[in-house]
């Protein structure tokens, strides 16, 4: 019983010992270990525990540093397994047991046998002849062993400057191959840089946040860190969150980015109504007083600030509403509107998108207004959106958005206080939203929502 003990506390210390070598260089060398993590049940958890398999790199070794099983296993039971070798690729051995991709599916053929969940860290040290043929082949050999295994295949997220490119390119590959192989991706890029950043452009030499350039690869840059992000990633693709797991399959998640116009949607209590109709998760973004480009007075973000801040939100929207253009102090409305469309699309590409039209009235804005409505109609081909009419939803179906008369105010209504001169901006909420309810889709929600065991 001594002698055992005492081989697992030298065991202990040499991992200790690893690891603060491998800190002290940077990761840059790090050792190949195999390590598994049992499956720790809460009083909560009933599910059976999934067993996972992680083959990779040195950012696979990372994962291990940061607990990425522990933190698995608090989503769901798991029995994870990481193989990592620092500096391995599929075809080629690390730098510790020498031992490629190829070779450790080879070595941990028994346990791959096992797994529900396989996650490839692997791309980043370029040494196959051809990066294509190599991922087809070690898919193949994991695929032979484990079937019906869920695959995920993590991008790379370095942006060494000499190396940028290629890894750009073989990130082309990585989601290029992902339907033909069989296996989702996992963006290490957009989980250090965000939902919004393009792993298949990686921008040469861009630091991590808050990071200096990484020394000893002959360029700025970074390789290692972040991997609390990459893990929290790969938590939320192999074991979703229940919130959002628990929804009917129908069930469409909404972003509604607007102005003080969302914010009386907010105020009249649209939101239940709306989450009701689709299902899912609704997040509203409403800032009084915000353009596209300029802040508001309540968040005090534009509403381009607003996409980037809320880039994890809009990435899992099936339906986006805008509801901007009152506010006239972007330099060029048209082209403000194909940016923020086209950074929306980046993060939602398969989105329906809809933009509520400009309803308001005040004598002296009306013209700016009408012209505003004018490119609201003629971008909506191109940009891919609908238009939802506020001001048809106000003065009836026959009303002309794109002839806005000054002044006119809205039906039952005096002019608003507060402007130079007569009409309304805000109020007639109830109408807006039933018109919103309308045009946007329905999905069917009947049946039962399993959720868990």
């Amino acid at each position: 019983m001594l002698d055992l003990m005492v081989s697992i506390w030298i065991r202990a210390w040499l991992v200790r010992a690893c690891v603060f070598l491998c800190a002290s260089l940077g990761l840059t060398a790090a050792a190949q270990t195999t390590a598994i993590t049992p499956p720790q049940k809460s009083a909560t958890q009933t599910a059976a525990a999934q067993s996972v398999y992680v083959l990779g790199d040195s950012i696979a070794q990372g994962l291990m540093l940061d607990g990425f099983p522990t933190k698995l296993n608090a989503r769901t039971p798991a029995q994870t397994r990481i193989n990592f070798d620092g500096a391995r690729s599929i075809t080629t051995p690390g730098n510790q047991v020498a031992r490629s991709g190829l070779d450790a599916v080879d070595d941990d053929r028994a346990f791959i046998a096992t797994a529900s969940t396989i996650v490839v860290v692997l791309g980043m040290n370029q040494m196959e002849p051809s990066f294509a043929a190599a991922q087809a082949a070690l898919i193949a050999k994991l695929k032979a062993i484990a079937p019906k295994a869920k695959y995920f295949w993590v991008d790379i997220g370095a942006t060494i400057a000499p190396q940028a490119s290629a890894w750009s390119e073989r990130n082309r590959i990585i989601y290029a191959n992902a339907k033909p192989l069989g296996y989702q991706v996992v963006s290490r890029y957009q989980a250090i840089f965000g939902a919004s950043a393009d792993p298949l452009r990686i921008e040469p030499g861009k630091n991590f946040d808050g990071w200096a350039s990484e020394p000893g690869y002959g360029g700025p840059g970074n390789v290692h860190g972040l991997y609390d992000r990459l893990s929290a990633a790969l938590v939320d693709a192999i074991a979703p969150d229940p919130a959002t797991a628990c929804q009917h399959p129908n069930a469409l998640n909404a972003y509604v980015l607007g102005d003080s116009i969302a914010y009386g949607l907010q105020v009249i209590g649209f939101e239940p109504r709306l989450r009701a109709q689709l299902g899912g998760q609704l997040h509203v973004s409403a800032d009084p007083g915000r353009s596209i480009t300029a802040p508001g007075n309540l968040l005090r973000k534009s509403a381009l600030d607003s996409v980037r801040d809320d880039a994890k939100r809009i990435a899992s929207a099936k339906v986006v509403v805008v509801i901007l253009g009152t506010n006239q102090t972007e330099g060029s409305f048209a082209d403000a509107q194909q940016i923020l469309m086209r950074e929306l699309k980046a993060l939602a590409p398969q989105a329906r998108y809809y933009w509520v039209d400009i309803g308001a009235t005040i004598a002296d804005q009306a013209p700016g207004w009408s012209a505003r409505n004018k490119t609201i109609y003629a971008q909506a081909p191109e940009l891919g959106y609908e238009v939802v009419s506020r001001y048809k939803a106000i003065f009836g179906p026959n009303a002309d958005p794109l002839n806005i008369p000054p002044g006119r105010n809205f039906p039952g209504w005096i002019s608003e206080l507060g402007y130079t001169s007569p009409g309304n901006v805000h109020g007639m909420g109830a109408e807006l939203g039933q018109a919103l309810l309308n045009a946007l889709p329905k999905p069917n929600l009947d049946g039962a929502v399993a959720c868990g065991n």
